[in-house]
């Protein structure tokens, strides 16, 4: 249903007797429009959603009972918000039928609605366990000061001006790269990089704010994520396939079309965690953070990509800010982080 948790859109609308009084708004004919409804809502068309809703309730809403009206409105209310739109939103779920049980579901999906459209944006900050360590955005700053259970060195020469040259926590590693540190094995080497990765993007979750618009909170549960993810996540290990890499995101051609058997699969055991198999390359792909990261009100999504060679051990890691200013089509990169 669009309610409860504000991400999961449409509950299920059974049939059942048709409604008196207006002919193609019975029970069947008004499950049937929040189906499709849902499924633009789902694909990220929130304004086709708004115009879909907007018929059935001109068309239908003298015929349907109080139950029914609050549905109708409780979608609409979520869709106007997710195009956008908080003030319609709001005037949307005023018209809820006053008559509901306020213990009912329809009833608790308006109410929660309607706490989102009071908000400063329809989609809150959001972090993941699995990449983050932390269970909500409010635990950000906390993070990046706790010191780790371990530490790691500056290499000689590298930042002479620091006398502590031990880094144990996220807010002693500001201008630290991975070449700064001594860890010169395979056993160093990918720890030191998850952890300045998680350090950058720790910092990034402090400083984000909710959004306006989204065209990315259902990215995980696309069926063909490879064909709207850029060419440029796909992995590169052999020489100059970086650049190759670059240059067909460049030109706009997805991770799918750099590689034609890339499949995506849920990680039955990480939570916002996907399974990428390859031509030849296996690795995982994990939801990190989403949120506004850069002003304009549109939500953008971090992404960590891990991937290695089958039957190898060399890995290439990377960690992506991208977003999407309309929905389909290609993400765009805003930043990689490695």
């Amino acid at each position: 249903m669009l309610a409860l948790l504000g991400t999961v859109p449409f509950a299920s609308a059974q049939a059942a007797e048709p409604v008196a009084g207006k002919a193609g708004c019975s029970k069947p004919e008004f499950a049937k429009a929040r189906r499709s409804a849902e499924k633009l809502y789902r694909d990220g068309r929130y304004a086709d959603a708004v115009e879909a809703l907007r018929r059935t309730k001109e068309s239908c809403w003298s015929a349907l009972d109080a139950t029914d009206r609050g549905w109708l409105v409780s979608d609409l209310g979520l869709a106007t918000l997710r195009a956008g739109q908080p003030e319609v939103c709001r005037q949307v779920l005023a018209e809820a039928p006053a008559e509901l049980d306020a213990g009912s579901r329809v009833a608790k999906a308006i109410a929660h609605n309607r706490g989102l459209c009071q908000g400063d944006g329809g989609f809150p900050v959001q972090v993941y366990a699995s990449g983050l360590l932390i269970s909500s955005p409010e635990e950000a700053p906390a993070a990046l000061t706790r010191e780790w259970n371990y530490s790691f060195a500056l290499r000689n020469g590298r930042h002479p001006e620091r006398r502590d040259r031990e880094i144990d926590r996220c807010t002693e590693t500001d201008g630290v790269e991975l070449r700064d540190l001594d860890v010169r094995t395979t056993v160093d080497i990918y720890p030191a990089q998850g952890q300045l990765l998680r350090c950058r993007v720790l910092k990034r979750v402090t400083q984000a704010r909710p959004s306006r618009v989204s065209h990315v909170r259902e990215l995980f549960s696309s069926k063909a994520l490879g064909k709207v993810l850029p060419a440029d996540l796909a992995p590169a290990f052999a020489p100059g396939e970086d650049e190759q890499r670059a240059l067909a995101g460049s030109e706009g051609r997805t991770w799918s079309e750099w590689d034609r058997k890339v499949r995506f699969e849920p990680d039955p055991d990480r939570k916002g965690t996907l399974r990428v198999q390859g031509d030849g390359v296996a690795g995982s792909l994990t939801l990190w953070a989403q949120g506004d990261f850069n002003g304009d009100g549109i939500e953008d999504v971090i992404v960590d990509r891990s991937m290695r060679p089958e039957g190898g051990s060399l890995v290439d890691g990377a960690t992506f800010l991208l977003t999407r200013t309309q929905p389909g089509g290609v993400l765009t990169i805003l930043e990689r982080m490695e």
